[in-house]
């Protein structure tokens, strides 16, 4: 029976059983309290509880970081299990895997649909993640916000280097927006590395979209905004991590500033944006000043800084309690703008 049974059969039972004690103590205010007591003063006093428990535990445990794997090796590391802080998995009237503009795209319509679209790309530096990581909240976003969601599998660094998934981000969005139905709307969106192509995509396809949703993106490749700095180890995302992934995804020739959205110099005539930053987040610095660059040029912004959280708090929604209401705050903000 054992061997009927196989590794796959027993690695299942292990993540759920991991999520379900993981779930119980982080629904302990006891336990909160006893495993973030370290992390409660000076400059970690703001970050949410359930946050700093959770980063004492990843530090307890020693796990390798990214950096000092193979990204072959970190992609398998990163997807090796189901997150015991992920969403859970909303059920969906239709889920399509298919192909847009020659790229994979995993379509989910919930049970509600409106007529609009939301086009997403996960995060990961643009070396690691993928639509099955991602799906958790893809998920939930089709769900909350009743838009149906396209997550595209872009290709990754290194075997795949800038400006490779930039073009496959723009035709896969240039085919999936034919099939938006008449009277619907069209969004754009990611996280981190998948804000960074949704700002990419919003400026170079020719049909605009009508909302962009960036949450906390990456907008400047230079590396230099002090936030990486003050927050350079100890909030999940670290600064070698980050130079880690942009070693993988650029060339050595590539240069950083023509690389950065942040150094373009007209940012006029911008769709309407979502920005949702982390207060504990080595990228907290340049996405709260794109934001504010959005506005200055014109245009409508919606943004959220949430200062108690880390970067990747969107995917700690199954079990940090803070992450589900900014969640639940962004979807909010989308069905908003989506029908203004």
């Amino acid at each position: 029976m054992a061997s009927r049974i196989g590794p796959t059969y027993g690695r299942r039972v292990r993540d759920r059983l991991m999520r379900v004690a993981v779930r119980a103590a982080m629904s302990s205010e006891r336990f909160v309290r006893f495993a973030g007591r370290g992390r409660s003063a000076n400059a970690d006093a703001a970050l949410d509880p359930q946050i700093a428990a959770a980063l004492e535990f990843a530090r307890i445990t020693k796990l390798p970081p990214l950096e000092s794997m193979t990204p072959a090796a970190a992609r398998r590391f990163a997807e090796s299990g189901m997150s015991p802080l992920d969403l859970d998995t909303v059920p969906m009237a239709k889920i399509t895997d298919t192909v847009a503009g020659g790229i994979a795209v995993r379509i989910f319509e919930p049970h509600d649909a409106g007529p609009n679209w939301l086009v997403y790309f996960h995060g990961g530096g643009g070396v690691i993640g993928s639509i099955a990581a991602s799906e958790p909240v893809t998920r939930y976003l089709a769900a909350q916000t009743r838009c149906t969601v396209a997550s595209v599998e872009y290709r990754l660094g290194p075997e795949d280097k800038h400006p490779s998934a930039i073009g496959d981000a723009c035709a896969a969005y240039a085919a999936l927006a034919n099939r938006v139905p008449t009277g619907g709307r069209l969004a754009v969106g990611g996280d981190s590395f998948g804000g960074y192509l949704s700002v990419q995509v919003e400026r170079l396809s020719k049909r605009r979209p009508d909302l962009q949703v960036l949450i906390y993106p990456l907008v400047d490749m230079t590396l230099t905004s002090p936030s990486i700095e003050r927050h350079a180890d100890g909030y999940l995302l670290t600064k070698s991590m980050i130079h880690w992934f942009r070693g993988h995804y650029l060339h050595d020739t590539d240069d950083h500033r023509t690389a950065s959205p942040w150094f373009w110099s007209d940012l006029a005539g911008t769709a309407p944006a979502i920005v949702v930053t982390a207060g504990y987040d080595p990228l907290v610095d340049e996405g709260d000043a794109w934001a504010r660059r959005l506005r200055e040029a014109g245009t409508k912004v919606i943004h959220r800084r949430h200062g108690s959280l880390v970067h990747g708090f969107v995917s700690m929604g199954g079990a940090v309690r803070a992450a589900r209401a900014a969640t639940d705050e962004l979807c909010a903000d989308i069905v908003e703008l989506l029908r203004s």
